[in-house]
């Protein structure tokens, strides 16, 4: 009897040493892929942003270079400050290796930097490979295979300037082996201990048990790498009184709720690529329909010759926001940011009478009434402190949205005051349409996030997502209620008073 359970005792030791070696060796190959796929994509992930800051480096200069009024100091020292920031090199050079200009010289090229009499100029073989691939990134020190690496890769990117055989060229030395073994040691060695350590200590009293929620991670898995971000892991076994629950319920639900954290964090992501799309034809629109009702106001007569020049003007401004919002649609410009360089004091009673002037023709069409109430916090304006261009957007939306749902012979009402021991101007729309249900206001702004097409019918529109992202990069806040007043829908916003001591 000794004999045997001896027997099954070494059975088992020999059983959990072959788990541990073969388990430790598949884990010791995965991290090997991993680190030689991290290094790949470290490589390519650099050589991209490396491009697009060339471009809006590039970009920058020839604005500079074509304004007489800046000096060639202003220009060098934005390039130092470029190239501080992006952690790199900058060079202005001839096509001929001729180096103009030189924030620092890289290690790797020590050796291909010349010396002439009177100049310097870099190697002609390193020259005409930047040359023949303009635009484009290209990098030394990088090997192939599965566990070959680089420790460290130099990149670099050539684009043209607006000045005559004049070129910007990036240069940026990349550690990936440090990078590669940061993200491998804090993205993925507690998963692989965490995952061994239960694979040594349930593996001959749980081995079938575990093959079900495994399949599960690879059924979902497979449907996320096919498209399908619907995906989640669902294992019926851990909402039952079983003892499985009470034996795995820490480990495997701690694993299922991370992968579907992970896959719903994607989703998120789709979903504000969409957002963001859709945002932008939101915006494209509403001016469009603005220069169409002008236009057709004129070509029928219904506005006379003499009003031309007043409605042409409102239409080359329709334009002029039209240029700008695709030129931040190629920029892919976040509407969660904001530029500080753009941050200005303006008063937003004139901004108000704009937009209420460019709605003119929506609002006739309908014979909404619009009753202004205007505060101020100094000198006849009522200023405040933001990107005007973004805050424009955000009150259009919201009137356009309440023209929308304002019914014929309705009333609007606009109105702007100051708290001063607050340091925020308020900002009201209001609207005698049909409001808003109670259940709803909280969710409101939200609901255009999910674009939800019930919604979008009862008045909730992609315009409230638009106000509340950009409000919120303004670390201000934004919120519905129902109007005591009209009756309707009512929104108000915060916006900083420049008179308050906590303006930035």
């Amino acid at each position: 009897m000794k004999e045997q359970a001896g027997k099954k005792q070494s059975v088992l030791f020999r059983t959990t040493i072959y788990l541990a070696v073969g388990t430790m060796l598949v884990f010791f190959v995965l991290i090997m892929i991993y680190f030689r796929q991290t290094t790949q994509s470290l490589v390519s992930q650099n050589k991209a942003h490396l491009e697009m800051q060339a471009e809006s480096v590039a970009i920058s200069l020839n604005s500079m270079m074509d304004d007489a009024s800046i000096s060639e100091t202003a220009t060098q020292a934005f390039i130092n400050s470029f190239a501080r920031t992006e952690e790199c090199s900058i060079w202005m050079m001839r096509s001929d290796g001729r180096i103009l200009y030189a924030t620092s010289v890289p290690d790797f090229l020590y050796d291909d930097v010349l010396k002439a009499d009177t100049y310097v100029y870099l190697r002609s073989s390193r020259v005409s490979r930047v040359m023949n691939n303009l635009h484009k990134s290209v990098s030394s020190d990088a090997t192939d295979g599965i566990f070959a690496n680089s420790r460290r890769v130099s990149i670099m990117v050539a684009v043209p300037t607006s000045r005559a055989d004049t070129y910007i060229l990036l240069l940026k030395t990349v550690d990936v082996e440090n990078e590669a073994f940061l993200s491998l040691s804090n993205g993925l060695m507690l998963p692989i201990l965490v995952s061994f350590s239960m694979a040594l200590l349930f593996f001959l009293l749980m081995a079938r048990s575990l093959i079900k929620p495994l399949r599960a991670l690879s059924d979902a898995a497979v449907k996320v790498t096919k498209g399908d971000l619907t995906a989640r892991i669902d294992i019926p076994e851990l909402r039952k009184e079983s003892a499985l629950k009470y034996m795995l319920t820490d480990e495997i639900t701690n694993m299922v709720s991370t992968v579907n954290d992970m896959i719903e964090r994607l989703e998120r992501q789709e979903a504000d690529r969409k957002v963001f799309i859709s945002s932008i034809a939101h915006d494209l629109r509403t001016p469009l329909t603005s220069i169409k009702g002008f236009l057709t106001a004129i070509s029928d007569g219904t506005i006379p010759p003499e009003s031309y020049p007043k409605y042409m003007d409102i239409i080359q401004a329709q334009v002029n926001r039209i240029q700008k919002l695709i030129t931040s649609m190629t920029e892919a410009s976040s509407l969660s940011q904001v530029d500080p360089d753009k941050m200005e004091d303006f008063d937003i009673n004139e901004m108000i009478h704009d937009a209420v002037q460019n709605c003119e023709n929506l609002l006739g069409d309908k014979n909404i009434s619009v009753n202004v109430e205007m505060g101020t916090n100094g000198d006849g304006e009522m200023l405040v402190h933001g990107e005007s261009q973004l805050l424009y957007r955000v009150f259009y939306n919201l009137l356009t949205n309440a023209v929308k749902f304002t019914p014929r012979d309705g009333i609007i009402g606009i109105s702007t005051y100051a708290k001063e021991n607050e340091g925020k101007v308020y900002v009201v729309v209001e609207d005698s349409g049909s409001g808003i249900p109670e259940d709803k206001l909280e969710r409101v702004f939200e609901s255009f996030y999910k674009v939800d097409p019930s919604r979008t019918e009862s008045g909730f529109g992609l315009g409230l997502y638009i106000c509340r992202e950009i409000i919120a990069a303004h670390g201000e806040k934004i919120w519905a209620e129902n109007s005591k007043d009209l009756g309707g829908a009512k929104f108000i916003y915060t916006l900083k008073d420049p008179h308050s001591e906590g303006k930035k």
